[in-house]
């Protein structure tokens, strides 16, 4: 039996950010149920097709859920969403800033509702702070936190993450968030507000990068297929194709230069520490190159 069956979720996200924490919740067995706005459907369905319920988009993100159809701009729709409430014990949305406060559904509407619920929201920037406001979707929090300016290939200028990194990573913290706050609640009997933000979940994701600025001041820039710092560790070239390669530390260092036949490299004062190494990676590279390019992969 799935972890979260029995669990109650009432879903009003939209987006991945949000999408892919309730299908977190819904994949460990919770019943969800997505609260959709009548006519258009949530914007997924026909973001990359043509056809209402035919987009790789929104079936991604919205598998083993469950649709109601409700206008929360009505009153009538708002006053059917007050009455579901109590029967659920998870209450999640990502709207733009300032929406639920608009449509009376914030957090102190349903806490006064259901004093047991979990209200969980993702935002662009948080709930509070300078950007508070702006509304954000992925591509613009990689850019605020920093991630282009460490991807892809050196002097090439900033580089999107290939997969929306900040969005599926805040998902993936509300989800956390979410089942943290659901255990806090089998001791204590009580609700909590759970709240993340693309900009949190992608400054979080920067880890290593993040503290060598934190630490020593150092701003990291990209450094393309090698590691920031462990070296070698990157894609090289052989007669039928590209393999991987990835040595970190000393020990493995070694070892690696007698298995590929560079041993005379060990003792090179150009690459006998690690930080030799990086400083020096495109010799290194070139020296690795020359003989993973004589064989196949």
């Amino acid at each position: 039996m799935p972890a979260l069956t029995g669990l109650k979720v009432l879903d009003l996200t939209q987006w991945e950010a949000g999408t892919s924490c309730t299908q977190a919740l819904a994949w460990m067995g919770a019943d969800v149920v997505k609260i959709e706005p009548p006519g258009t459907g949530d914007p997924g369905r026909t973001l990359s097709r043509d056809f209402w319920d035919d987009s790789e988009y929104f079936v991604n993100w919205n598998s083993n859920k469950r649709s109601v159809e409700l206008n929360l701009r009505d009153s009538r729709g708002r006053d059917l969403l007050l009455k579901m409430v109590p029967r659920f014990d998870v209450f999640i949305e990502n709207f733009g800033p300032g929406v639920v406060e608009k449509l009376g559904i914030g957090y102190d509407v349903i806490k006064a509702i259901h004093p047991e619920v979990i209200y969980a929201q993702i935002k662009g920037f948080g709930l509070s702070g300078p950007y508070s406001t702006y509304k954000c979707f992925d591509m613009v929090a990689q850019a605020a936190a920093g991630s282009l300016s460490i991807t892809g290939a050196p002097g090439e200028g900033p580089m999107r993450v290939g997969i929306p990194v900040a969005d599926l990573c805040a998902g993936m913290f509300a989800a956390q968030g979410t089942m943290l706050a659901l255990l806090e609640r089998e001791v204590s009997g009580r609700g909590q507000w759970v709240q993340t933000s693309l900009l949190e979940a992608q400054i979080q994701m920067l880890d290593f990068q993040a503290a060598r600025f934190l630490k020593d001041g150092e701003i990291p820039v990209s450094a393309g297929n090698d590691h920031p710092t462990n070296i070698p560790t990157g894609v090289f070239p052989t007669t039928d194709g590209h393999i991987n390669i990835a040595v970190a530390g000393g020990g493995m260092y070694e070892r690696f230069c007698h298995a590929i036949g560079l041993s005379h490299l060990i003792d090179d004062e150009r690459f006998a520490t690690s930080v030799g190494r990086s400083k020096n990676r495109i010799e290194m590279n070139e020296e690795i190159s020359a003989i993973t390019s004589t064989n196949t992969s």
